[in-house]
């Protein structure tokens, strides 16, 4: 993976299950609030630009993985990859992996 500068602090690239993994945990949060999931604050919550962050919403529509209306939320599938992924990072962090 890349590493890239950030100021004075340097971090890893994501990779894009982790992107898919950041966006979806942050509709899953917001989709509890009164607003429900707004892109803006999605936008912030996955630290992304705004116009990635629409590419990377098309391509989860496309891949079923939430609905796009006034506000976005969950499928089924998405939420199953926010189970699946989640327990993948866990035994990745416990083995000592990451």
């Amino acid at each position: 993976m890349k590493i890239i500068e950030q100021g004075m602090q340097r971090r890893e690239r994501r990779h894009k299950l982790q992107i898919y993994y950041d966006i979806l945990s942050a509709i899953q949060e917001e989709a509890t609030t009164d607003e429900g999931a707004k892109p803006t604050r999605i936008q912030h919550l996955s630290n992304m630009s705004y116009d990635k962050l629409m590419r990377y919403l098309d391509e989860l529509v496309a891949k079923k993985m939430i609905n796009k209306a006034s506000t976005l939320s969950l499928t089924d599938q998405g939420r199953d990859f926010l189970r699946d992924y989640g327990k993948i990072k866990d035994l990745i962090e416990r083995m000592g992996l990451e």
